[in-house]
């Protein structure tokens, strides 16, 4: 059955149909970033640290990164971000002299507070590049307060170790703080440590904000693995971009003679771990085990954490062994023909297996990335990460040759992350499922949308097409037909209408360079409970002719899920449980700051 208003069907689905509205955010397109000038470069270059100050030159502190070029004004403000540094005597960065266009902007310096606003535009402008080309889209960003709807970034918002994104304010905050008595190498105790200093730390506060525009419901702490998730979801963006740099992984592959678990390319926050946290190591670190065929250690297993650091460290574990698994399968003829000459790899061996660990961490990152257009739209586990991770990937690439599905789902379970409401962790048991009854959308035909290409991404070509199509999509789900295969009820006293949360293109591209396209919608409900609301609805993945192919379902009226909800928060403070029952999507500013160091 299909969504045609004409015909016999046409006038059933009328008279069934539901009361639906659309989110205020379905009304406007991402923001996008302005066609630089003709006679401008693709790319700006701009020095940073490669990870923070705490390596040394010899180590590689330094790299240049390629930022996607747009015209600046003092700050830096682009497209997407705006640098505010509150409090500096100086001027606002100017990133468009000539003098730094040919310099590759300015030095790295631990006391300039303009390079700290050079480094934070830097990193995030990589991170945000990073995301648009997984998604083949502008990702956009939360539902942040700012008309032009561009991110603030301070580097030197307050004095304290910590770093947060605040939705509320529309920032990312960095603190700083004295380095402890602990302190040690390139550090002294009472030394100033900038946390916008750290590429790692950077990236993962700007990731928060990036994974809030995909999925705002992730900040609504409805089970313990949803703020975990947007924990070790940060992480693995920020770890897998350690890789983005191949002279760096090519000195941390001859240091261990072929392998990538070293600290230096799978732990984040050095410095911050060595100066302002325990001094023994840094921040936190991917690796916990050097073989998959021994247990992990039982303090980093999932059912030993509950804290959202430490439990999104878990399933940062599980990635990246899986990460590892793979890098090994693919790379053991080529280490074996490099077998080590007078104990040591040769440099060309070296280089060629850090090509290889390169492109497998952008691999990886994308499966990481695109997953979250695959998950629900709210209270999502670790189990259901992975069938997004799953069910994405398998799209993509139909045959998996070098098993990086089975090696996602071997690593989770040797973290002891289980998968909810599946027969068993097969490929086909894991994959989402279409809905029961086919329904195809007319509207929603990439040959009805007159989508626009630019800059090599699909998007719409104007806010009222975009509205066109959130509204086809309300009226094909939102009736007595199929709104309960999509968690739906009827509206009533206690159960709201439904509401088009998002609805975006994706435009993905395989190994073997086959384009797919879709469109991806999040429709959701609420329904009164004695402690505020529950929510329930659907992720919908929609192909180019218009076909609903998965439904990630959530019911609105599961008492099961319900149950599990009251009692997870019973444990949590009161701001905790303030936030999950809420009507709006509403965190606070000291919730998020506790939440995402």
């Amino acid at each position: 059955m299909t969504s045609s208003p004409g015909g016999r069907a046409g006038r059933a689905a009328a008279r069934d149909a539901w009361t639906f509205e659309l989110h205020p955010s379905v009304r406007h397109r991402a923001l996008r970033r302005p066609t630089p000038p003709a006679d401008m470069p693709s790319h700006r270059r701009l020095r940073v640290y490669t990870q923070d100050p705490s390596i040394g030159r010899l180590d590689g502190q330094v790299c240049t990164l390629a930022v996607p070029y747009e015209t600046l004004t003092p700050g830096p403000a682009g497209g997407w971000f705006v640098v505010d540094d509150r409090g500096s005597p100086e001027a606002p960065l100017d990133l468009d002299r000539p003098a730094l266009l040919m310099s590759d902007g300015l030095t790295p310096s631990t006391t300039e507070r303009a390079f700290a606003c050079q480094m934070v535009y830097a990193v995030a402008m990589e991170t945000y590049a990073r995301f648009r080309d997984a998604l083949g889209r502008d990702p956009g960003f939360g539902p942040i307060p700012h008309a032009d709807r561009r991110l603030r970034i301070i580097p030197r918002a307050f004095e304290e170790g910590n770093a947060y994104y605040d939705r509320d304010a529309g920032t990312v905050e960095f603190g700083w703080g004295k380095a402890e008595a602990f302190a040690q190498g390139r550090s002294q105790p009472g030394g100033l440590v900038y946390l916008a200093l750290s590429r790692d730390i950077i990236a993962h506060e700007v990731s928060h904000a990036l994974l809030d525009g995909l999925r705002p419901n992730f900040l609504r702490p409805t089970h313990r693995d949803v703020p975990a998730l947007h924990e070790g979801f940060a992480d693995l963006v920020a770890i897998f971009l350690h890789f983005s740099q191949r002279d760096i992984v090519a000195a941390a592959i001859d240091r261990t003679q072929g392998r990538v678990d070293t600290d230096q390319l799978a732990a984040i926050g050095r410095q911050f771990g060595f100066d302002l946290n325990s001094g023994t190591g840094p921040l936190r670190t991917a690796v916990h085990s050097t073989s998959w065929d021994t247990p992990i250690p039982e303090a980093h297993t999932y059912g030993a954490n509950a804290e959202e650091h430490d439990l999104g460290a878990v399933l940062v574990s599980a990635v990246f062994e899986a990460f590892r698994r793979v890098f090994e399968a693919k790379t053991h003829r080529l280490r074996h023909a490099l077998a080590p000459y007078q104990g040591r790899l040769p440099s060309e061996g070296v280089e060629l297996l850090a090509g290889e660990a390169c492109t497998l961490a952008r691999q990886f990152l994308n499966i990481v990335i695109r997953a979250v257009d695959y998950c629900p739209s709210f209270h999502c586990t670790f189990g259901e990460y992975l069938r997004a991770m799953i069910t994405a990937d398998a799209d993509l690439v139909g045959d998996d040759p070098w098993a990086y599905r089975e090696s996602l789902v071997s690593a989770f379970r040797h973290y002891g992350i289980t998968v909810p409401d599946v027969p068993d962790l097969s490929e086909p048991a894991l994959t989402w499922k279409r809905p029961e009854t086919p329904l195809t959308i007319e509207a929603l035909r990439f040959s009805q949308l007159r989508l626009e290409c630019r800059d090599g991404l699909i998007d719409w070509s104007d806010d009222s097409r975009q509205v066109a199509a959130a509204e086809a999509l309300g009226k094909a789900v939102c009736n007595a037909t199929h709104g309960r295969e999509f968690g739906l009820l009827p509206p009533s006293s206690t159960v709201r209408p439904p509401r088009v949360l998002s609805l975006r293109t994706l435009r993905r591209v395989s190994p073997d360079g086959t384009v797919n396209f879709d469109t991806v919608a999040e429709i959701t409900q609420k329904r009164k409970v004695r402690e505020g609301f529950f929510f329930g609805g659907s992720t919908l993945v929609i192909d180019a002719d218009g076909r609903v192919r998965y439904a990630v379902r959530k019911d609105v009226d599961s008492e099961r899920r319900l149950k599990a909800q009251r009692a997870w928060l019973k444990r949590q403070p009161a701001e905790v449980r303030e936030a999950a029952w809420a009507e709006h999507s509403s965190v606070s500013a000291g919730l998020l700051r506790r939440m995402h160091e």
